[in-house]
């Protein structure tokens, strides 16, 4: 988040009361002042805002509708922004104003300069930086407002260095360069998104898994233009993403968009196929590029602002249920929800239990049943992957497996298939499945369906082009491709059929045992993609004793640094890691520059970002939902022994320090399964008690529950001068 004064915006001043301004009169403030937020004055006071929405709204005589309602802040507060930000994914600028209305300043969504200042060094990576600016036949740095800005310039210097041949364009220029394959460079996102207003260009924006806006996806609308668009924040997030696939040996294909490769799915299905073992790869991401991908999105959005999901019976409700179960809907059970009810139940903590038992779902070994599997088989199918591979919405005889597993054997193929689906995490515990499964044989095949993308090198197909080739509806899903009823798993398991068919063998051969090192594979996987990046220079060898803390550091405070403080003194090197997830009050970027202000006058210490791989979403979910379910026991431990064996091990870490805790129940499993785990692994458990002021321990929590109230004095006292200095700066 970016705190700006009055002197850094796009303010345009009226005389008279109006509704509309024609947009001639905005072009020259987009040019000197770009911004995408342009605030309208009369009389020294805020009277309304103009937006890209509206300019992009504008009508054919050029008037643009002014926006006088909107949030507001009267006086700078850093914690009220946050909160306004973090409650609301819409709202990208907050103006401030005094008591009298007038104007002060803003604060801003976007501050990619913490972002470029951190990682700027990453961009000394000639060959990536290569690979990516070489796709385009143009190369375009946009001068930015403030043309002396050193980010600005630290740029341009890295193009020169390598030899690489752009040009610095005006704002003015970009018009021309539209229908260039080109790449324009802006300084920051309000920059390029300023520029949008004042072309009328609209963007397709792209988000990940879990909702973050995805970096360098900016795909234009209009099909005349070709240009991207980009930020230097977005191209420096490309090419450490092509170092890092450099770094795990995946050559991306040219046309491969680099937020759609799931590269933990290529590393170990490619590990599989390089034994001899045939791999297809589905994968769910929704383009909704073509005709029917976009009216298939448009009819289940629509549908869902009418009856918008219930997160305690999700499956469909009232008039959408005869329409999403069909025939079954007529049988007594699906009329008064008892089978969904019993499904969903056992889905949603599936994965823990050795055995279920029922009438819709059944387990054995922690595995969903497959119906009609043959005694005798010359081999298995095995499906991996969350949702629609357990068959979340289906009874056992519906799921993808058992309809496969029926057309196998009516076309007289003795194969059997499995069930490994799993709704632990959004990975689909692919890594833990596929050591599960340990030994494999020739005729095996795998199966694995991504929440993310594609893998690269094995056989891919989208769900969504399943659903286009059937021509399925949309009322056969819930609120995706993932959630679907029988009838699309049945269309989907004829179509993987199709694509097993040409490897299918339909005679009993030989079939030679092999076994697979998964935990080997995926260690070296987690020291090319992670370690390699942020620890290439350290050597935990050199110490007899290195400590480890995984932080979030919510507003750095006094108990943080307690906590280090207490840590540091019992080891020879301690190394912090900053939770890097977007679900916190204060940004990754905030918290971590925070957290190394704080810090800065301690040796033998480093801060570094947690990355995948601890304490992230993927590993440990509960965490930041706060639904402590079935899923917690398995994911704590899932999280325990990825830190042990693939970051503490190599880094030689001896001793996890953690604060004591009491009450929050998902911080006291996560805490269990440390003191379980580590040990044995020859890693010292420490539990340090929480610093005290007054009666009071010093958390977080008490901290920005103090802030909200405006009770700074207060807490004030349990912050160091670094965030009380960040804080003061901010609040004015």
């Amino acid at each position: 988040m970016l705190k700006r004064d009055i002197t850094q915006l796009a303010v345009y001043h009226i005389e008279e009361e109006t509704d509309t301004l024609f947009f001639p009169c905005l072009r020259t403030l987009y040019l000197e002042k770009t911004s995408d937020t342009i605030y309208i004055t009369r009389n020294k006071k805020l009277y309304g805002i103009i937006g890209r929405k509206e300019v992009l709204r504008r009508s054919p005589d050029g008037k643009v509708k002014i926006n006088k309602s909107f949030t507001i802040l009267t006086g700078y507060n850093v914690i009220k922004a946050h909160e306004i930000f973090q409650r609301n994914i819409y709202i990208n600028k907050i103006p401030v104003i005094n008591e009298q209305g007038e104007l002060l300043g803003d604060y801003s969504r976007w501050d990619d300069m913490l972002y470029i200042e951190r990682n700027q060094a990453r961009l000394m990576q000639e060959k990536a930086v290569r690979k990516v600016l070489g796709a385009y036949d143009a190369v375009y740095v946009v001068e930015p407002v403030e043309s002396k800005n050193l980010n600005y310039l630290c740029l341009v210097e890295y193009l020169k260095n390598y030899q690489i041949e752009y040009t610095v364009l005006e704002k003015a220029q970009i018009g021309d360069k539209l229908p260039e394959k080109a790449i324009c460079i802006f300084l920051d996102e309000d920059e390029r998104r300023g520029i949008q207003c004042f072309y009328g260009i609209e963007q397709i924006r792209k988000f990940d898994f879990w909702g973050q806006p995805v970096f360098g996806y900016d795909t234009l609308i209009d099909t005349r233009w070709k240009v991207r668009l980009a930020t230097y924040k977005s191209l420096l997030f490309q090419i450490m993403k092509e170092a890092e696939w450099e770094r795990l040996s995946i050559k991306t294909p040219t046309d491969l968009y680099f937020h759609r490769l799931d590269d933990k799915a290529t590393i170990l299905l490619s590990a599989l196929e390089a034994k001899g073992l045939k791999c297809i790869n589905l994968h769910s991401f929704e383009n909704e590029e073509t005709l029917y991908g976009k009216n298939f999105l448009n009819e289940m959005n629509e549908r869902l602002k009418v009856n918008p999901p219930d997160l305690k019976e999700p499956w469909s409700q009232g008039t959408n249920s005869e329409n999403f179960f069909g025939e079954l809907y007529q049988l007594e059970d699906y009329r008064q929800e008892t089978a969904q009810k019993e499904i969903f139940d056992v889905d949603s903590n599936f994965g823990y239990k050795e055995d279920v038992v029922g009438k819709y779902f059944n387990a054995r070994d922690g595995r969903r049943v497959t119906c009609f599997q043959p005694e005798e088989y010359i081999g298995t199918i095995y499906f991996l992957g969350p949702c629609i591979v357990l068959g979340v919405y289906v009874e056992d005889q519906y799921t993808i497996e058992s309809y496969l597993q029926k057309s196998l054997l009516e076309r007289g193929y003795k194969y059997r298939v499995e069930n490994y689906g799993d709704m632990i995490r959004p990975d689909g515990a692919i890594d833990s499945r596929l050591e599960e499964i340990g030994k494999y044989s020739a005729n095996d095949i795998v199966i694995y369906l991504s929440n993310k993308g594609e893998a690269v090198g094995i056989q891919n197909k989208s769900l969504e082009k399943i659903y286009e080739k059937y021509q399925i509806p949309s009322e056969w899903v819930t609120d995706g491709y993932v959630h679907c009823n029988h009838k699309a798993n049945k269309l989907i398991a004829d179509d993987v059929l199709d694509m097993l068919e040409p490897c299918l063998s339909d005679k009993m051969t030989e079939n030679k045992v092999m076994q697979i090192d998964i935990h080997g594979i995926m260690k070296e996987y987690v020291q090319h993609k992670y370690l390699d990046q942020y620890f290439s220079n350290f050597s935990g060898e050199r110490y007899d004793t290195v400590g480890a803390i995984v932080m979030v550091g919510n507003c750095f405070n006094n108990g943080h640094r307690y906590l280090i403080e207490q840590a540091k003194n019992q080891v020879d090197f301690l190394i912090v890691f900053v939770v890097e997830e977007e679900l916190f009050l204060f940004p990754f970027e905030e918290r971590f520059q925070l957290i190394k202000k704080g810090t800065d006058d301690l040796s033998n210490i480093m801060i570094v970002p947690s990355g995948d791989f601890i304490l992230s979403r993927n590993n440990f979910q509960e965490f930041f939902s706060k639904r402590n379910d079935g899923a917690v026991a398995f994911n704590v431990e899932y999280d325990i022994k990825v830190f042990a064996d693939y970051i503490a091990e190599p880094l030689h870490i001896t001793h996890r320090f953690v604060a004591e805790e009491h009450k929050n129940k998902l911080i006291k499993a996560h805490i269990e399964a440390m003191r379980r785990i580590l040990p044995p692994k020859g890693i010292n458990y420490v539990e340090i008690p929480r610093m005290v002021s007054g009666e009071e321990s010093v958390k977080s929590s008490t901290v920005c529950k103090s802030l909200k109230k405006g009770e700074y004095d207060k807490a004030f006292d349990l912050l160091p001068g670094t965030t009380q200095k960040y804080l003061g700066l901010q609040m004015g």
